[in-house]
């Protein structure tokens, strides 16, 4: 397996970058743009194979999906009338993908398609999504383990989207699933949410990609959601705000290097529950600054530790628990309860890299505990994982020499990550 060696820079960092555009947004506007009718053309799209995955699960539907240059995808909507609907979809360690494309499939009516990914993908949690599913009259069968994909599903009739109870406790991607796949259903869709609905800021990026496609939906306190029935997508032209968890690594960066970084094509409003990342920094002693599209954040050589709960924002608890490993004190990150069905257990393997680089922490169900200090250099595991590798490789500017073992896992989500960090002065080797 291959592995970059990456060092520290020679002079302080003051730079601008831009972040390339939302994977969450990306997808939840390609799903869309398929099911409208007419043209949509998507500008400033994610270039991550989570969103390759599911430009290649539409295409294998029938729909047509060009790419006229790297940052546009051009969707001609089928409107609901998918031209294939026999076919096995592989969609890798694509977790969004796949729960989004299990509620798509499973509204089409003749629908015969098996839905399967990586070998972690094949452990992670889905039956909370298939019950709801199948209340609404899905056939849906686990062809390996029960609750988990791959899945074959062969649907024969319009599923109705009425009195359909879901758990909300494992995971936002569930009800967002639903509520993209809702112009399908029948009688629209009324969703009880049992227990506590988890990852809200997901959900309110849903909502509002579904208004920006013509969909009203509303919700009470997020334990009941009613989707009217008779809407229909909108095709439009629409621009994918940037990505504030792929830019976190770089606000993170500034932090700990003591440096100067302003990250641009950012929405400061954005619904982005990571936008709010720069806030848990300016706690721990860092100045930060917004403008109409950027925020810059300024470092220090003295960061505190802070308590943080990220149930909002659990895709930067990496990013966090790295800064922390940097701070003076313990800083406990809660909240945490998704991180152990992620791409792995994020909360164990941040523990064990931690400890690699001489730095403690203790973790518990949905929190961990960083004891900050002095990171030296190690080779990290990432656990295929691309927020691992992120999130330890900005530490290369305080280690130096610090390796990271399968550094291409970071196409998942920044395809152009490493090619940042050089632009801001942290070099890297390449070997096998």
């Amino acid at each position: 397996m291959s592995q970059i060696t990456l060092h520290s820079p020679t002079q302080p960092i003051v730079a601008s970058v831009a972040v390339p555009g939302s994977k969450s947004y990306t997808n939840r506007a390609l799903l869309m743009a398929a099911l409208a009718s007419g043209t949509s053309r998507l500008t400033s799209v994610s270039p991550s194979t989570d969103c390759e995955a599911l430009v290649r699960a539409l295409r294998t539907l029938g729909v047509s999906v060009t790419e006229p240059n790297a940052s546009t995808i051009v969707v001609d909507g089928c409107g609901g009338n998918f031209s294939q609907t026999r076919a096995t979809i592989d969609v890798g360690p694509a977790g969004t993908t796949m729960r989004f494309l299990t509620a798509l499939c499973a509204a089409i009516p003749g629908i015969e398609v098996t839905l399967r990914g990586s070998e972690r993908m094949h452990i992670r949690p889905i039956g909370d999504l298939v019950e709801a599913l199948r209340q609404a009259g899905a056939a849906i069968d686990y062809l390996l383990r029960e609750g988990c994909p791959p899945l074959r599903l062969h649907s024969t009739h319009p599923l109705k989207g009425r009195g359909i109870s879901l758990n909300g406790s494992t995971s936002s991607q569930f009800i967002s699933a639903l509520l993209l796949a809702s112009p399908l259903f029948a009688e629209g869709l009324d969703v009880t949410i049992q227990g506590t609905q988890i990852s809200t800021s997901y959900i309110d990026m849903t909502i509002q990609s579904l208004a920006d496609f013509g969909v009203e939906v509303s919700h009470t306190n997020y334990a009941r959601f009613e989707v009217p029935p008779g809407q229909t997508f909108r095709a439009r032209d629409y621009r994918v705000e940037g990505d504030a968890s792929g830019a976190s690594y770089l606000w993170a960066l500034a932090a700990i290097s003591a440096g100067t970084i302003t990250v641009h094509n950012i929405n400061p409003g954005s619904a982005q529950g990571d936008i709010n990342f720069p806030a848990l920094l300016e706690k721990m002693g860092c100045s930060v600054r917004k403008d109409a599209r950027s925020i810059t954040v300024s470092g220090t050589n003295h960061l505190r530790s802070i308590e943080a709960d990220m149930s909002l924002m659990p895709d930067t608890a990496q990013t966090l628990a790295t800064v922390a490993a940097c701070a003076e004190g313990t800083t406990v990150i809660r909240g945490l309860s998704t991180l152990k069905v992620k791409e792995t257990d994020r909360l164990e393997a941040l523990r064990a890299e931690l400890s690699k680089m001489g730095i403690q922490a203790d973790t518990g169900p949905d929190y961990i505990a960083v004891h900050g200090g002095t990171p030296r250099p190690a080779q990290i595991a990432t656990y295929d994982d691309h927020r691992m590798a992120m999130s330890f490789a900005i530490l290369a500017v305080r280690t130096g020499n610090l390796r990271i073992i399968d550094p291409k896992v970071v196409e998942k989500s920044f395809p152009d990550f490493w090619q940042t960090l050089a632009y801001l002065g942290i070099r890297s080797e390449g070997e096998e």
